[in-house]
């Protein structure tokens, strides 16, 4: 049976329908299926964690490929319909939970970094939260390859100086290489989304892509550079609330000469990281002082 038929066939026979609310938009197009495991360089030892098992059409797939997988289902419909049919395959485990509630610790503990893999067609109303939740999992997850509205995926993998650069650019580049694999046309899914799909491999750093002293502060003034985007760099930042005076910034600004006058957009995450790395030892100094 196709992903198509299968959802057809599912929908008929319970009588439900996709659920707005939970972005459910359903992949029906059979030849994505080898784009995705491809993406994903299954080996042997490998547990996958796939986030929204849908009807299973990947999940049992990839249990013929992997060591372990465990599915997640929100959906308590999608979640009953699997175990009916069931997944009683001995490689995949299948959980009833809100991926952005569920522990992930536990999943991948005492599995290798770079055999733990995470795919995904992910809902687009929390896409980014889902992806500060794996990000926050760097040091025990090796990649993952993640389906997500087009206009999301670019902001992913964006350049400095582009208008779809921001705080998300930076903080994946921070902790990971991106690249878009394969756009796919809303007439692939099922409903039809309003918008196109990518799909998105990122591969996860153990450790930081650059060096940061302080996180919080760095993750602070990105937040700040691109909140007030339109404003200068040094506007933006001093309206973000760090604790340095106006003339101390300056001074930051011509040690490390980045031109104060230049918008947040236009900053590379070495820059970003100077940037931080500067406030934070005059911030320690002037603790230490008092």
């Amino acid at each position: 049976m196709t992903p198509f038929q299968k959802v057809h066939e599912y929908l008929r026979r319970t009588g439900k329908r996709p659920k707005k609310r939970l972005s459910q938009n359903f992949l029906i197009d059979p030849n994505v299926l080898p784009v995705i495991l491809e993406a994903l360089q299954i080996e042997d030892a490998d547990l996958v964690l796939e986030i929204g098992t849908g009807l299973g059409y990947l999940t049992k797939a990839l249990g013929d490929n992997a060591k372990t997988v465990v599915g997640v289902e929100i959906d308590s419909d999608l979640y009953a319909e699997l175990q009916s049919e069931s997944i009683d395959h001995p490689r995949i485990r299948l959980v009833h939970a809100d991926f952005l509630k569920l522990n992930l610790f536990p999943i991948f503990s005492g599995v290798c970094r770079p055999n733990a893999k995470v795919v995904g067609n992910l809902p687009y109303h929390i896409t980014t939260p889902i992806l500060w939740k794996l990000l926050g999992h760097h040091k025990s997850i090796g990649s993952c390859v993640l389906m997500m509205q087009t206009e999301v995926a670019q902001r992913v993998v964006a350049s400095p100086g582009g208008k779809d650069y921001g705080a998300l650019s930076v903080a994946v580049s921070y902790y990971a290489k991106s690249n878009i694999i394969r756009s796919f046309s809303s007439n692939q899914f099922y409903p039809a989304p309003s918008v196109d799909s990518s799909l998105v491999r990122l591969s996860i750093e153990e450790s930081p892509t650059v060096e940061v002293e302080n996180e919080a502060l760095f993750f602070r003034i990105l937040r700040s550079a691109f909140q007030f985007r339109r404003k200068m760099l040094r506007n933006a930042m001093l309206r973000g609330g760090l604790a340095v005076s106006s003339e101390v910034l300056d001074d930051i600004f011509d040690e490390l000469r980045i031109d104060g006058r230049r918008r947040g957009e236009t900053l590379n995450i070495l820059e970003f990281a100077s940037l931080a790395n500067a406030v934070s030892r005059i911030t320690t100094r002037t603790q230490t002082a008092r």
